[in-house]
């Protein structure tokens, strides 16, 4: 294999041919002119043989240090015509000339190798720095990083193995290399001691060999670096999943517990033989357990939709709906606390795009939250308009409000930010209201409510728009 640094073989011709047409072409046109002095001709020839080094690199510039000598011989230094040298003045101009043009050929020629040996380097360097750029960026570095190498070699296909075993691959791989000097097709390059890498395609000269290595260096990092973010996420999820686990059933052990003690407190009372009650205490009794019992229901409505929703299991049918049918119903669902919520929308409201009942359920749980945190004198507001092709439903309330930077941590399940008060339920009712928004195809995000509380704007895609 030729050294690194060599010059191509195409500018070794090219030298060669200068050479063997520029040199005697030199002299013709010598013959052909006045008389020069024989100093002259030799800083002529000096100057063919450094132009023939800065073309074809050394050898061809040693062939013309040869020839130049004999044609200055030959042709220019008396006697004319021999290959003897009459004049010592002659003989030392001549030996000065082939010192010199030796030198120069050596120096240009080193010139030029020590060039294209930096080309190489800038290029090494440039390949190093989009590699190091591909292992930093995008969610499979080590397959973007395969990928690079593939297309920076032109191979047909690159193989990541470990301990013999495939862990990633690009392209489409070549059957076997033929047996038999110089048919060889495959490059493995070691990146670890548990590491190899498999380059299929045409051979990989010293100076590919040497980047191809960076590479292999570089992909045992980005096989590291996606399976310590693979082990870090599988970690979030398990903490995550311990964390709501740990929330549902804290929640579930007061939230479902309190409602359905108080409905089995009041069926006790009325079964119970030692206290007659009066048709007003049990018909208090009974709406007490009635309550209990539609908290309860709602509890576990919200506990089956968010499960739902998290698996991505929740289905429901879309279709142009008016608001001035959904928001009373969803009203009526309250009951009395529901008949104390203004309500503002236009006559000319288009219809929105939604799923009646899911839509019902978000208002409901919006509303309701609004109510939990409003004061008495103030009920929440409903407030619908268009916005392009978007319905605005803005739930207002003027409570105490939730700081800025908590305004997203309202919406995680199991958060009860601010309550007052231990019978809120499970905290699920702004989380499952955002899913079910989004699975809609539109946002739920908070805003400040002027004056002070905490605005909720629900936007769904308006009729005919979705």
């Amino acid at each position: 294999m030729e050294p690194a640094t060599a010059l191509s073989r195409e500018r070794r011709l090219a030298g060669f041919a200068a050479v063997l047409l520029g040199l005697p072409a030199l002299t013709l046109l010598l013959h052909l002119a006045p008389p020069l002095s024989l100093t002259t001709d030799i800083l002529l020839y000096l100057a063919a043989v450094v132009a023939v080094a800065m073309v074809g690199g050394r050898w061809p510039a040693l062939l013309a240090v040869a020839a130049s000598f004999l044609l200055l011989n030959w042709f220019f230094t008396a006697p004319v015509g021999r290959l003897t040298i009459a004049e010592p003045d002659n003989l030392i101009a001549l030996a000065v000339f082939v010192v010199i043009t030796l030198a120069v050929s050596w120096v240009v020629d080193t010139a030029a190798r020590r060039t294209r040996q930096a080309a190489l380097a800038s290029a090494e360097a440039r390949t190093l720095a989009m590699v190091a750029g591909s292992v930093l960026r995008g969610a499979r570095p080590l397959i973007a990083l395969l990928e690079r190498l593939r297309e920076t070699f032109e191979l047909s296909s690159v193989t990541l193995l470990e301990d013999g075993e495939v862990v990633a691959a690009v392209g489409q791989p070549d059957p076997p290399p033929p047996a038999g000097p110089g048919a060889r097709t495959e490059v493995r390059v070691r990146a670890d001691e548990h590491l190899v890498m498999v380059l299929r395609g045409r051979p990989l000269e010293a100076p590919a060999r040497r980047v191809v290595a960076a590479f292999a260096a570089q992909a045992a990092v980005a096989l590291r670096q996606e399976r310590l973010a693979a082990e870090a996420a599988a970690a979030k999820q398990l903490a995550e999943a311990d964390r709501m686990r740990s929330a549902l059933l804290a929640a579930v052990s007061h939230d479902l517990r309190t409602p359905l003690a108080s409905a089995k407190a009041a069926v006790d009372s009325l079964r119970g033989s030692e206290v007659l009650f009066d048709a007003e205490d049990r018909a208090e009794l009974l709406a007490t357990a009635d309550e209990s019992l539609e908290r309860l229901d709602r509890l576990v409505a919200n506990l089956l939709d968010m499960s739902r929703l998290q698996a991505g299991a929740l289905g429901f049918t879309a279709i142009d709906v008016g608001a001035e049918e959904v928001v009373p119903r969803a009203l009526d669902d309250l009951g009395p606390p529901g008949r104390e919520i203004a309500v503002h929308i236009p006559d000319d409201l288009p219809p929105v795009h939604a799923d009646p009942g899911l839509l019902e359920r978000v208002l409901a749980n919006l509303i309701t939250n609004a109510l939990r945190y409003s004061p008495a004198d103030r009920p929440p507001t409903v407030v619908v308009s268009a916005a392009g092709d978007t319905i605005e439903l803005r739930i207002v309330d003027h409570g105490p409000g939730i700081p800025q930077d908590r305004w997203d941590d309202v919406f995680l399940p199991f958060q009860r930010l601010g309550d007052r008060d231990n019978e809120t339920g499970v905290g699920l009712g702004l989380a499952l209201s955002r899913g079910l928004a989004e699975a809609m195809g539109g946002t739920l995000t908070p805003e400040r409510t002027p004056g002070g509380g905490l605005t909720m704007i629900l936007a769904l895609p308006a009729g005919g728009h979705a």
